[in-house]
């Protein structure tokens, strides 16, 4: 077994860097192919491992033919029998390749469940539409994905698995007090803050607004609560901000685009927040199971990886929705019940231990592999 996975859209992926982990311990040999417009930092994090990785730029119609022709002859050269892709042109040029070079093992993972609906994209739809019918097994990464893909693209049931994104539990473990510290002060945040963090990059699904308009309803009860955003500045960011400026909290909501500390950060937070708006919008969302393996009590809605996850007033509180006025009562209950962020953090901890262990991951993709390769003889 040979495995190649191409890629696209992508900039980081602590998951990728996992597997690669695992596959070098296990010595399956598996190349990455990264195309993106600009050279990504998990390329090196991935040839820090001992990984052989491709960056392919892409910058317009002729660059993608070129990258084509590029990925066909990696292919051959390392002579790979399974191509896994993801993300558009991830999977557009990865299995068209993977079938000019008569590879039957082809493997899609769909990360981008709802993106051609949600932003009325006919060019997206085609790409979607093509690696769907390409591949020989579609993963889906929630159960309410595969259902989608069922039912939108027509994906047959015996074609879909549902393999979630998982966690290595060491990882989030003995997170030292100087870690936290050191982050703390890089990003300025008062010990004295009550911090609600938010770990979502500015795209209008992703609810950043009815989050600063809780914030302000917050904001007169209790002063020492902020709001601290991570993510990319996406199509929203302008907007958002102009909602930030219109209420006055400047001085309340703070925007990191990146931070050093990923797994520290989610100990900076005494409510970790997250609420797209509807429940497919959002493909999975690991920072929801992120947050709740740091024992973070948390507000969130039902999308992505949270519809079968949350379990209201046990592990977390449910909100709405869209609803300003919801997220601001399930923080306030929060900041004034002590007891109650504990319970629900412990809580969640125990569920992401028990639900998202990584080598289950690791080894349903290796045994999916494995199938199609049987298959294909």
């Amino acid at each position: 077994m040979s495995i190649a996975f191409v890629l696209s859209h992508i900039n980081q992926s602590t998951q990728w860097v996992w597997f690669s982990e695992e596959l070098i311990r296990r010595k399956i040999p598996h190349v990455f192919i990264i195309i993106n417009p600009v050279y990504p930092p998990l390329a090196d994090e991935l040839k820090a491992l001992g990984a052989t990785v491709y960056y392919l730029p892409h910058r317009g119609f002729f660059q993608h033919i070129k990258n084509l022709f590029q990925v066909i002859s990696l292919l051959k050269k390392h002579r790979i029998s399974v191509v896994h892709s993801e993300l558009p042109m991830g999977n557009l040029i990865g299995q068209f390749a993977a079938r000019c070079c008569f590879i039957r093992a082809r493997v899609v993972t769909c990360e981008n469940t709802t993106w051609a609906e949600d932003f009325n994209s006919s060019r997206q739809q085609l790409i979607d539409s093509f690696a769907y019918r390409s591949a020989k097994k579609v993963v889906a990464l929630t159960n309410e994905a595969s259902a989608y893909l069922e039912k939108k693209f027509n994906v047959p049931a015996k074609k879909l698995m549902v393999i979630p994104h998982s966690l290595k539990q060491r990882e989030y473990e003995d997170i030292g007090t100087d870690r936290v510290a050191e982050l703390r002060n890089s990003l300025s945040i008062s010990p004295d803050d009550f911090v609600i963090g938010m770990v979502a990059r500015f795209e209008y699904w992703k609810g950043h607004r009815y989050a600063v308009e809780a914030l302000h309803q917050l904001s007169a009860e209790f002063p020492q609560v902020k709001l601290h955003i991570i993510g990319g500045k996406g199509e929203s960011f302008a907007e958002v901000m102009s909602v930030v400026k219109q209420y006055g909290l400047q001085q309340k909501v703070y925007h990191h685009e990146y931070v050093a500390d990923n797994k520290a950060l989610y100990h900076l937070f005494d409510v970790h927040l997250h609420v797209p708006i509807n429940p497919l919008c959002e493909t999975f969302g690991i920072t929801i199971i992120e947050g709740m393996i740091s024992a973070r009590p948390q507000v969130l809605t039902l999308s992505g990886i949270s519809v079968q996850t949350a379990d209201n007033e046990k592990n977390c509180l449910v909100v709405d929705y869209c609803s300003a006025t919801a997220i601001y009562k399930a923080l306030k209950k929060i900041i004034l019940d002590h007891e109650l962020g504990k319970r629900l953090g412990e809580q969640a901890k125990l569920d992401a231990i028990r639900m998202f262990n990584y080598n289950d991951k690791v080894e349903q993709h290796l045994d999916m592999y494995a199938d199609l390769l049987a298959s294909s003889l």
